[in-house]
């Protein structure tokens, strides 16, 4: 396992202020502290259980991930679509069953 840091998005409390017209429908919206699931130590996943830690970028920071999508045309075509951060190199796949 890579090195991992407290998440500097959240501070590592897994959650973060959410705001948005749509607040009652947000997936993982919580109304009494108005916050949902952080989207940069592990909200961005199908789980959506963010940990308050991420991967060290080579300079030895926290990574505050900037991800960009990756893989074969032909599956994204089958609603496959995977994700890697340019900062760490972590990566996802979300299956959106289209």
């Amino acid at each position: 396992m890579s090195a991992q840091g407290t998440c500097p998005v959240c501070n590592g409390t897994k959650r973060v202020p959410y705001t948005g017209e749509y607040a009652h429908i947000t997936a993982g919206y919580d109304k009494t502290t108005g916050t949902i699931p952080c989207g940069n130590c592990g909200g961005q996943y199908m789980s959506m259980s963010a940990t308050g830690l991420v991967p060290m970028r080579p300079d030895g920071t926290p990574c505050t991930h900037a991800y960009q999508e990756t893989g074969p045309v032909d599956q994204r075509r089958r609603g496959w679509h995977e994700y890697t951060c340019t900062g760490c190199g972590d990566h996802y796949s979300i299956d959106s069953g289209d």
